[in-house]
């Protein structure tokens, strides 16, 4: 019988394996001891420098806000005082120690200065990596604009609603305040060379010159020629008076507070909304003359006829008596009475006071204080802003004319310099010319449907004149043909005559900023903020207020943007 074999299985072949597993584990354990060194070094040194390229931006942003800092600082700041500024600026910006900051490179005419800051810093891992060191550095240039030349014309709106309180103040005390910061920052900021001047205008109804500078100024129709001068009071044969100045002469022997205020008319079409000088007899200026309105002289609304019982007609503004006996007597015809000239040889009954909010009297709408023409007087400006106060329906259209005229080479003033070939232009010598506009409501032409003249007096005279004639020779083309009968028609017709303004001001390369001024107790309804945002020179420049301190943040933004420093790189 064949030995069959009894040997059992070979066990050495599953305990060879086991050993060369466990040889296995400890080479995997030798080579992950092996690569867990560049990985750890790896690691260490993504850590070390995202930590410095953090550090690296928080130091560029430092390095260019201080630079920026170093060119706002006057002209004759020392080399010295600009490194000592550059250094506790910087520190205090990065909240550490270990910065240097090499010594500035400062260049002349514009100034740039060019600042370079490095942040000493320790790794983390520099054991293993073999970096010690990351020290992350930043640079940035800034330079000081030569400075350059603006005629800035301040355009505030000084109407009734400016009484209203905002944010624990009156508006147009906030108006003041930032008004009075912009005139500062002007005359002090190194943007602004010595020539820039300011002019202030402040509107309401209309708007006024100093009547005793001006009362015989060439550009106003001294002698009565211009077709708009005798609308409301009617000539008589032979006349009475040779202006309305004569007017105005007897009336202040009645009222020692009546002389002429200041105020103009509205010129006709296109003069109003053009810039130039009087050159026919109707764009010279009409000194505006609020007439007596039919009635006995009253403080309140005067009915007519004179004794009615059923009058048929109010008047708001009655200020002397229409009978001065004789021949000047009491009319049955209000337009009769409202245009009789006769009524101002021997004034009688003179009554101050006041029916809608605003003085009686022929000064009627002329609620402002006279216009501060351009100067680099600050004392003078700010002066002016103190006085302002808040009175009077609100007539967007006059005072950007006369803010425009402020500026002009060459309407009535002549005080602006020729104006710049280009608004973007870079030439350091160019004047540029700048509008702000500021007001808290929309054009407003106060209606009286209780008289023929279906308006109160405004600086277009009434929506119907004593004489037959209407206000739609002052309006654009597209509302001369309009019924102005209502307060919406009439202001849709100043909207017109605002919006043209501002498109030709723009034309001759006039820089307009906006502000609206809309508290929610008073806003400014989506055509208002309308016009505003189209009269601006760009989007940027045009701004929506809704408390003290937008209206305040928002001519700092102004201020800030015209005489706006630079990063070169």
């Amino acid at each position: 019988m064949a030995n069959r074999s009894t040997a059992r299985p070979d066990r050495a072949g599953p305990r060879w394996r086991r050993d060369l597993l466990r040889d296995r584990g400890g080479n995997v354990a030798l080579l992950f001891a092996f690569l867990s060194v560049p990985m750890l070094m790896l690691g260490g040194a993504a850590i070390d420098y995202g930590f410095a390229t953090r550090l690296e931006t928080k130091l560029q942003a430092a390095t260019d806000a201080t630079a920026l800092l170093l060119c706002q600082t006057p002209l004759t700041t020392s080399q010295p005082d600009l490194n000592l500024l550059a250094q506790t600026t910087m520190t205090g910006a990065m909240g550490t120690a270990n910065l240097v900051i090499d010594p500035l490179d400062i260049t002349s005419n514009p100034r740039k200065i060019t600042l370079t800051a490095h942040k000493l810093s320790t790794t983390f891992f520099g054991g293993l990596t073999g970096t010690k060191r990351i020290n992350p550095g930043a640079v940035s240039q800034c330079a000081t604009p030569l400075p350059k030349t603006f005629e800035i014309a301040l355009v505030l709106d000084n109407t009734g609603s400016m009484a209203e309180s905002s944010g624990g103040q009156s508006k147009l005390k906030a108006v003041q305040t930032a008004a009075t910061t912009f005139v500062n920052y002007v005359s002090t900021s190194a943007a602004f060379s010595s020539a820039t001047k300011i002019a202030i205008v402040p509107f309401a109804a209309a708007v006024a010159v100093d009547p005793s500078a001006y009362r015989y100024a060439s550009w106003i129709d001294q002698n009565g020629q211009s077709s708009y001068h005798w609308t409301n009071i009617i000539p008589s044969t032979p006349p009475l008076f040779k202006s309305r100045f004569d007017v105005f002469a007897k009336l202040q022997a009645a009222n020692r507070n009546w002389g002429w205020a200041g105020c103009l008319e509205s010129l006709p079409y296109p003069f109003n909304v053009q810039d130039g000088a009087p050159s026919t007899k109707d764009s010279y200026y009409v000194p505006l003359l609020a007439p007596d309105e039919p009635g006995d002289a009253k403080a309140g609304a005067a009915p007519f006829p004179v004794g009615s019982r059923s009058p048929t007609a109010y008047s708001y503004n009655s200020y002397i008596d229409d009978d001065n006996g004789g021949s000047c007597q009491n009319s049955s015809t209000y337009n009769t009475a409202l245009g009789q000239a006769c009524k101002y040889v021997n004034p009688k009954d003179a009554v101050a006071g006041s029916s809608v909010g605003i003085p009686n009297g022929p000064n009627f709408g002329c609620t402002t204080q006279p216009l501060q023409r351009l100067t680099s007087d600050t004392s003078a400006l700010k002066a002016l802003i103190d006085k302002m106060a808040p009175l009077g329906s609100t007539n967007i259209h006059e005072g950007f004319m006369w803010g425009w005229r402020t500026l002009s080479p060459n309407s009535v003033f002549a005080d602006g310099q020729p104006y710049a070939s280009s608004a973007n232009s870079s030439n350091a010598t160019t004047i540029n010319k700048i509008i702000i506009l500021m007001t808290d409501g929309t054009n407003s032409w106060s209606v009286n449907p209780n008289a023929p003249t279906g308006s109160l007096y405004f600086a277009a005279g009434y929506f119907k004149n004593a004489n037959n004639t209407t206000a739609k020779p002052r309006l654009t083309t597209a509302y001369q043909n309009a019924n102005l009968s209502d307060g919406d028609t009439a202001r849709k017709a100043l909207d017109a005559l605002t919006a043209e303004a501002c498109t030709n001001a723009k034309a001759v390369n006039i820089s307009i900023y906006t502000i609206g001024f809309s508290i929610p107790s008073d806003p400014i309804d989506a055509a208002g903020q309308k016009l505003l945002k189209t009269c601006a020179s760009a989007d940027n420049q045009y701004f929506l207020a809704n408390t003290s301190d937008d209206l305040i943040a928002a001519f700092q933004q102004i201020q800030a943007s015209i005489g706006a420093l630079r990063l070169t790189q």
